[in-house]
């Protein structure tokens, strides 16, 4: 933990806008809004158009009034504005997979020199210099607490950049791994003569090029630009936190277009954040699920993580956030264990394409009514400062395990289109919809889930029940930290697909391999076609494939309409693995169905995984919890145009947020939260 408190605040300026005569105005009323902290984006471009030649009198006007009304300051880098000498003298501009030159231009997020390939080292040397002279300007100052290297890292476009740089550090990353070019063809089958002349990838259909070009882009490469400026900023600042956060994380990435691999780049700097890759409105179950799952996903990959992108609403005359919206996702993010809120952004843009985009204030500084609602819960943070502070969400006894390698290659699958093209072909998005569609199915029936990243296997015994998605490629670590946790009691739930590939990328010849906890054969695996399942009474369309299992030992659970076996249960030591013949987490992310909530009820009841005390899913009340030492906050979330009643049955220490309370009774209001500080059972 690196705060004593919940980080609130807000991105104010990114060249050119807000402009310079609406600066202090707008900064005096931080305080009034219960903002602590502004965000400075620091723009390449903008502060050393010219090499070498610094111009930083708009920073240093922004910290002067940050100052004078007592604001703390988050120092952001935004080096994907790159200085035209960057192109022009360096070489700078990124180069498609056809020899096309993607010159630095002006975007309505990136305004000017958007952006150059700095795998291209001049590019990381001129970028590094520049970081330098900002942190060696600003890091006495006391007003900021706290630097982020780089907003939003992503890998996209598909190829990112095919120059000649990249072309020899990915074979310089292959080399890291694999040592000879002989290893290396022998994993995948390739016939590469060496490092320095490695292809790269033409299309997806091989697999295993894009694999592991994908594995460099957004793994290796963003880790090595965060790291180059998290190295520079700590010559001179020995102290404070050093943060970076993802566009669109990977547990809601869908397509190569847009790859981070969150679990390796955030090892580059202290604690990791995120945008909001969802909708902003929070009017529909979908969008709610899909929030919170955002705050639960993030707790994963970094307990410390904040959310840095708070939108109210995307504008652009599109939509924009009631006050429910902006206080559903609020809450949620707070209660799922978020250590800073942080909005983007102050004023309503006016530039290109992000024209009236967001803003918790009007283009011309007046509030919009979302700003109440920040300056609301940013209250409540104040005065509850000393029950928020050190909380951690409540653990679950159901994880949901999350491997980016598998993500990957589903989305590989996906992306086999036209030849020498990365368009889609056909594309099923199964590892996305099947652990999204499995933690709705989870929160529906208002069980607690967690999501455990697939490195932390020592985590694996603190869980009753682990939920593996679409796991295709099972490591030899994975399969012998399985066997110790279903051994000494563990459940796990395999959905369909699990094994089917080997590490390579390669199919699995049919046997799964992951003895001795089961013997399984596929037998057969087909696009379903309208096919069913059938289980206690119940039946169901599954999707998206129909896949049979010859086992050895299983207690069948559930057949499909033509008899075979559809779900399988393993005994092993004092536990169990269940394998699907189908993808109960995508079935139930399309469709629904009361099948699938008796089926996984009837696995978990019976190890006695924890549900929450009064959330009604079904009727659009939620609930979370965080909790410290002999205390927990418990917020219940009405999203229903209808009243509720809830008696609790803790003793309350102190309540906060909406709702009336009358002892232990809450009556709480439509669309609308409430907390209680309450002591534990």
């Amino acid at each position: 933990m690196f705060f004593d408190e919940i980080i609130h605040g807000t991105q104010y300026y990114r060249s050119p806008t807000p402009l310079p005569e609406e600066w202090e105005e707008d900064i005096s009323n931080l305080e009034k809004f219960n903002l602590d902290a502004l965000q400075i984006r620091i723009n390449w471009r903008q502060n050393e158009r010219v090499e070498g030649e610094y111009d930083f009198s708009d920073v240093d006007r922004l910290m002067e009034l940050a100052e004078k009304y007592n604001r703390k300051v988050i120092i952001k880098f935004l080096l994907e504005c790159a200085p035209q000498y960057v192109f022009d003298k360096y070489g700078g501009a990124r180069i498609g997979p056809k020899g096309e030159v993607f010159r630095g231009g002006y975007h309505g997020a990136f305004y000017g020199g958007w952006k150059p390939c700095f795998t291209n080292p001049y590019v990381k040397t001129a970028a590094e210099k520049f970081v330098g002279k900002v942190v060696e300007r600003y890091h006495g100052r006391d007003s900021i607490i706290l630097w982020n290297v780089w907003n939003e890292p992503r890998n996209r476009p598909v190829e990112e950049c095919f120059c000649p740089h990249c072309r020899a550090g990915f074979g310089k990353y292959l080399k890291e791994k694999y040592h000879t070019i002989e290893a290396l063809n022998a994993r995948y089958g390739a016939t590469e003569e060496s490092f320095e002349t490695v292809n790269l990838p033409a299309m997806p259909h091989g697999y295993w090029d894009i694999f592991e070009f994908k594995k460099f882009k957004a793994g290796y490469c963003i880790y090595e630009d965060l790291r180059f400026v998290y190295d520079k900023i700590r010559e001179y600042d020995k102290v404070r936190p050093i943060m970076s956060h993802v566009g669109f994380t990977c547990g809601f990435q869908l397509a190569l277009s847009d790859l981070c691999d969150d679990f390796t780049a955030k090892k580059a700097v202290d604690f990791w954040g995120t945008s909001i890759p969802c909708d902003t409105t929070m009017d529909t179950h979908a969008k709610r699920m899909d929030f919170q799952m955002l705050g639960d996903f993030l707790r994963c990959v970094d307990k410390n993580y904040f959310l840095h992108e708070i939108y109210p609403g995307m504008g652009r005359f599109y939509v924009y956030d009631t006050r429910f919206d902006m206080n559903f996702k609020l809450y949620s993010a707070i209660s799922s264990g978020a250590k800073g809120l942080v909005y983007w952004q102050y004023r309503a843009e006016r530039v290109g394409m992000e024209s009236d985009c967001s803003g918790i204030m009007y283009m011309d500084g007046t509030p919009r009514e979302v700003a109440y609602e920040v300056q609301e819960i940013g209250g409540a943070l104040k005065e509850d400062k000393a029950h928020f502070s050190g909380c951690e969400a409540e653990k679950a006894d159901v994880a949901i395990v999350f491997d980016f390698d598998n993500l990957l290659v589903s989305v590989i699958e996906d992306s086999c289109g036209a030849d020498y093209s990365f368009d889609f072909g056909n594309p099923k998005f199964q590892y996305r919809n099947t652990h999204a569609g499995m933690y709705r199915l989870l929160r529906d029936n208002n069980y607690k889930v967690d999501y455990l990243g697939v490195r932390d296997l020592d985590k694996f015994a603190e869980y009753k029940v682990l939920y593996f998605p679409y796991h295709q490629m099972i490591t030899n670590e994975l399969r012998e930290a399985l066997e110790s946790y279903v051994k000494n009691g563990g459940v796990v739930i395999a959905d369909e697909g699990f094994g089917l590939r080997q590490t390579n990328t390669w199919m699995q010849p049919y046997d799964l391999d992951v003895k001795p906890l089961l013997t399984a054969r596929m037998r057969t695996r087909l696009v379903s076609n309208g096919n069913k399942v059938a289980y206690n009474g119940l039946t169901g369309e599954i999707r998206p494939y129909k896949t049979v299992y010859e086992a050895q030992g299983a207690e069948v659970l559930a057949r499909f309409d033509d008899g075979k076996p559809a779900l399988q249960k393993f005994a092993y030591g004092k536990g169990a693995v269940y394998l699907f013949g189908f993808s109960v987490g995508y079935a139930y992310y399309h469709d629904g169905g009361e099948i699938w909530h008796r089926t996984i009820a009837d696995i978990v009841d019976e190890v006695g995984v924890s549900k929450y005390s009064y959330a009604d899913v079904k009727n659009s009340l939620y609930e979370k919890r965080l909790e410290k030492e002999n205390e927990q906050i418990v917020f219940l979330f009405n999203a229903s145009k209808e009243t509720k009643t809830i008696c609790l049955k803790e003793k309350i220490v102190k309540v906060g947020g909406a709702g009336k309370w009358q002892g232990n009774e809450l009556t709480l209001a439509p669309e609308t939260t409430a907390y209680a500080v309450v002591e534990k059972l």
